[in-house]
């Protein structure tokens, strides 16, 4: 049976992960917006088609809620029966704060599929002919949540990456690596490299500290084999921006 993890990442940086491997469906959508424009007396292989709007993501999930003795249903509460799962989705868990942010796997290992954005709906279900089973379904949509009360921050780094530096295992090489704006800063500590084994939803960080924001270069000993996403934003002194998109390394 299919799993899915749905992680929500509060505006403080925290999070809370739930998890569950009893898929009764999920789909994935991709939406091209188009508009078509006919011509008057024309066939409809004359029509004109209007894109002017980007690509949109969307994923469905329907999964049945079961009771979890154990209490680790979710990282960030002990909820073990249906109804205090529910709750606890209902009170800490669907989005609050406009900078409350969604990371969706549907999957496991090296096939999951990850996609970071929001959640849109989530609701339960439950019927009369089986008063102890609840059905729950969400709505997600993959995109970068930007609010108007974000805060300025520094913008994501340009930089080349390579892994494996001869002679040395477990490291991996950013070069020229600058950032053009550093929001409301005017200095840089360090530079975050941001980890994890690809298939798997926690980072982990490394920091180089530094005070020149452009032009660097420098060998991040991670410690790790295997298959990895790599990730890199700029830290100032009140705070850390934004990161890159993933690249995927093999790290020997």
């Amino acid at each position: 049976m299919a799993s899915f993890t749905i992680k929500h990442i509060n505006s403080d940086g925290s999070f809370d992960t739930y998890s569950s491997s009893n898929i009764g469906s999920a789909s994935i959508e991709f939406t091209t917006p188009t508009t078509p424009m006919p011509l008057p007396q024309q066939k409809d292989t004359d029509v004109i088609l209007i894109k002017v709007e980007g690509n949109i993501t969307t994923v469905n999930v329907s999964w049945t809620v079961i009771d979890e003795p154990s209490g680790n249903a979710f990282t960030g509460s002990n909820a073990e029966t249906p109804m205090e799962q529910i709750a606890h989705f209902k009170t800490s868990f669907v989005p609050v704060d406009v900078n409350d942010s969604y990371e969706l796997t549907i999957g496991e290992g090296s096939d999951a599929i990850v996609l970071t954005g929001i959640l849109l709906k989530m609701g339960f279900s439950v019927s009369g002919r089986s008063p102890v089973t609840w059905e729950g379904r969400l709505q997600f949509v993959h995109g970068d949540v930007q609010t108007q009360y974000d805060q300025d921050l520094a913008k994501t780094p340009e930089y080349q990456l390579f892994a494996n530096k001869t002679g040395t295992n477990g490291e991996v090489t950013l070069t020229n690596i600058h950032t053009d704006y550093l929001g409301s800063e005017s200095a840089i500590i360090a530079y975050v490299i941001g980890y994890r084994q690809s298939g798997t939803t926690s980072w982990s960080t490394e920091e180089h500290a530094l005070t020149n924001s452009s032009n660097q270069t420098f060998d991040v000993d991670l410690n790790v084999t295997g298959v990895y996403e790599i990730r890199v934003a700029a830290k100032t002194t009140v705070n850390t921006g934004m990161f890159t998109t993933p690249i995927t390394v093999t790290i020997t």
